[in-house]
């Protein structure tokens, strides 16, 4: 039987042990809450420092940034007349369009077959207003397509298909007028064709990515062209210059702002808000941004987040391969866990794969250049140059370098032309192998392919 004392000497342990454990609960409350204010208080001194470089930080700022000022006149609502004008065959007629639909074109040097000509031409008179809607916006400076960033993703969801069925379309009748050896009406097909590549340079990852396809089928319009056509001196100094205007990064570092101020607004605003604009295929984001704010470690992601974000965009202003290196080091960092956290492991891939495109864009915009150049080259001295350096500086500044290692773009004389080419993302020299999907090695894997520009003739 317990003794009054036993009893009373119980219970003051019992409340000694329960103030232990209060103190505990209550050093580890503290703890939590500062952790917490500390990360916001970094994060707000971040986005102050962004603020302050002039760079949008919310989703009205962003908007304001994109927004036409009223009364100027905006391209896109031209172009989506001529995209809702364009009138697709039916069936198995695309099987007979080269370009605008699934029938093989002949070799670079080979003509088109009249039957495939006039089948061309039909398409392209289907199309005329189309074409001319298309033309009339390539004359128009500003553009800016109607998104709403308060959205998911941009309310044209059909756009960027639109986009490529116009590019075809174009890049049909630049062909065609290259087959009649129009130079003028060549001239004025690529001159659209890379307006409308313009007008959709910014201001999503999305965009730039539509962007970069649309000048690659561009520059493979103009290949083609050169080994069909002769054009004078004063046409390629034009076209030279207009794909070397394109060679710009300044459309990716709108992106990059765009998508950190997307960023910072899906760890910042209000979760029912974040869940809006959450597509389908990030939906397993959520729960993950539930956890974070529910640990306090919301911050410390977004921190981590705009740091990286910042660190690639510092990097476009690099020269080619410390740029490259920078951005293999940061996605190796994150891949390894070393910085970022949970939540950027999950928006970093898209970015990975749009830079890696980006400097993909950046050397065929350099391979064409050198190509252009090259014919600027043996029109001038009637024969081919022994090497670029032979180029500098009549027919450009200096000699293109590839972006993915620094080097001079490789130069190969053809018993009936030239290949220039980029090592491509592999760093193979693959002796300017072109890229051809249907060819495979006994793996099923496709071949080496180098990033080229070839003239045979």
């Amino acid at each position: 039987m317990f003794t009054r004392i036993d009893m009373k000497h119980k219970r003051k342990h019992i409340r000694y042990r329960f103030k232990i454990w209060h103190g505990i609960v209550a050093l580890l409350l503290l703890s939590f809450v500062l952790f917490h204010v500390s990360g916001r208080l970094k994060l707000n001194k971040r986005v102050q420092v962004l603020w302050t470089k002039g760079y949008p930080v919310t989703l009205e700022e962003l908007q304001r940034s994109y927004n036409l000022p009223q009364g100027v006149r905006n391209a896109a609502e031209v172009y989506l007349a001529a995209f809702s004008n364009y009138k697709k065959w039916d069936g198995d007629a695309m099987d007979t369009v080269p370009v605008v639909g699934r029938a093989e074109l002949p070799a670079r040097t080979e003509p088109l077959e009249s039957s495939i000509r006039q089948l061309a031409g039909r398409f392209l008179s289907d199309n005329q207003q189309t074409l001319l809607l298309l033309h009339e916006a390539a004359s128009i400076e500003r553009c800016r397509y109607p998104i709403d960033f308060a959205q998911q993703s941009d309310p044209n969801a059909s756009l960027q298909k639109d986009m490529r069925a116009a590019i075809q379309l174009l890049g049909l009748e630049s062909l065609i007028a290259s087959e009649d050896k129009d130079a003028d009406k060549f001239l004025d097909s690529i001159s659209a064709s890379l307006a409308m590549a313009r007008s959709v340079d910014g201001p999503l990852l999305i965009h730039r990515l539509t962007h970069v396809a649309l000048l690659g089928h561009t520059y493979r319009s103009i290949e083609r062209a050169i080994n069909r056509m002769p054009l004078t001196d004063e046409q390629l100094s034009t076209l030279l210059g207009w794909v070397k205007a394109s060679d710009s990064s300044e459309g990716f570092k709108r992106a990059l702002l765009a998508e950190q101020c997307l960023g910072l607004h899906t760890f910042t605003a209000p979760l029912p808000e974040v869940s809006n604009r959450i597509g389908e295929q990030e939906k397993g984001l959520f729960p993950v941004l539930i956890f974070s704010r529910m640990l306090g470690l919301n911050s410390k992601y977004a921190l981590s987040y705009t740091n990286l974000m910042q660190k690639s965009i510092d990097a476009l202003e690099l020269p080619d391969p410390d740029r490259l290196e920078t951005f293999n080091a940061i996605q190796e960092n994150i891949h390894n866990g070393k910085q970022g956290g949970v939540i950027t492991n999950l928006l970093w891939p898209a970015l990975a794969r749009t830079l890696q495109i980006d400097i993909r864009h950046q050397a065929h915009s350099r391979v064409t250049q050198a190509g252009l150049a090259i014919e600027r080259y043996r029109l001038a001295e009637g024969h081919l140059p022994q090497s670029l350096d032979n180029l500098v500086p009549a027919f450009t500044q200096v000699v293109p370098q590839d972006p993915f290692n620094g080097e001079s773009l490789r130069y190969l004389s053809l018993k009936n032309g030239f290949i220039v080419y980029s090592v491509g993302e592999d760093l193979s020299d693959d002796g300017g192998a072109e890229r051809d999907s249907r060819k495979r090695d006994p793996g099923g894997k496709p071949l080496p392919w180098d990033i080229t520009f070839i003239v045979e003739r």
